[in-house]
């Protein structure tokens, strides 16, 4: 049985966020968590080092997030007959972050999937501050984010961006690979070279993924001497795309410092899901 971890703040986005995994994981097995932080006056459950709050605000929080938390599962459930999907529900006085952390250190997580605003200008507005907090900060999972208006009809194929710049190992790809499988999805592995070409250390790799992928209907396409992701936008939008797929590097500091993350630049056209891998491998 798969568990898939949909994080909430009880918003239209997170609700519809929600119904796209539901409807992605149709004909799986799986076990739905529901999860709301409040972080009451930053007291976090557990520790001995924080301040105690005022106890009603304290218990007022936990009612409220309980008292939402039971009504969205007896919403889904009521709207969801479907006999193999579990709900269960998780109220956390932590940090956003921290309690999905907890989460993953506590279960086998397929894959976390939030909602985003998808359709203004502005990659902070686009996406959320919640949303952008769980793509910078949670590394060892994958991530869907799913546009507000995005209702899932299928996943006729999925655009892998990869530059391939940094080595990786295969089970970078193992969730990318299930997905495909899963829902006959052919993956288009997108490579944009702003200056055109590639070089032996890029060949090698796009090699590497060949293999890697072989278990998959795969082909390999290139755009030259276009940034990337308005090279990303103009592939998916022309070709109709259904999710947009990248490997998130574990950037070092100066990294972090000189270039955005690939996501935030994917901001200004978030119409359609994102999947984030993650490295896990440093190289």
């Amino acid at each position: 049985m798969k568990t898939i971890l949909f994080p909430t703040d009880f918003s239209e986005n997170a609700l519809n966020a929600i119904r796209y995994g539901l409807e992605l994981y149709k004909n799986v097995p799986s076990q739905f968590i529901l999860l709301h932080a409040y972080d009451v006056n930053n007291y976090v459950e557990g520790s001995a080092f924080e301040a105690t709050p005022i106890e009603s605000k304290l218990e007022d929080s936990k009612k409220q997030s309980d008292k939402k938390l039971k009504e969205l599962k007896n919403n889904l459930e009521a709207q969801n007959k479907n006999p193999q999907h579990l709900f269960e529900v998780i109220s956390k006085n932590y940090t956003l972050i921290d309690a999905i952390n907890d989460q993953l250190d506590k279960k086998d997580i397929e894959v976390i999937i939030i909602g985003t605003q998808g359709n203004t200008t502005k990659y902070e507005l686009d996406y959320g501050s919640h949303t952008i907090a769980i793509l910078e900060n949670i590394k060892n999972c994958p991530i869907m984010a799913v546009p507000r208006n995005e209702r899932f009809t299928g996943l006729k194929e999925i655009v892998l961006a990869n530059g391939y710049n940094t080595g990786f190992e295969a089970r970078d790809f193992n969730y990318l690979i299930d997905l495909s499988k899963s829902n006959k999805s052919p993956i288009r592995v997108l490579h944009i070279s702003e200056t055109g070409g590639l070089n032996q250390s890029q060949e090698e790799k796009k090699e590497s993924l060949k293999t890697i992928l072989i278990a998959t209907e795969t082909s390999f396409h290139m755009l030259e001497h276009v940034s990337v992701p308005v090279g990303i936008y103009c592939f998916s939008e022309s070709r109709n795309s259904d999710m947009i797929s990248f490997v998130n590097k574990k950037y070092t500091f100066i990294e972090k410092l000189l270039f955005k993350p690939l996501y935030k630049n994917l901001g200004n056209y978030a119409k359609i899901p994102v999947l984030v891998l993650h490295k896990t491998t440093d190289d």
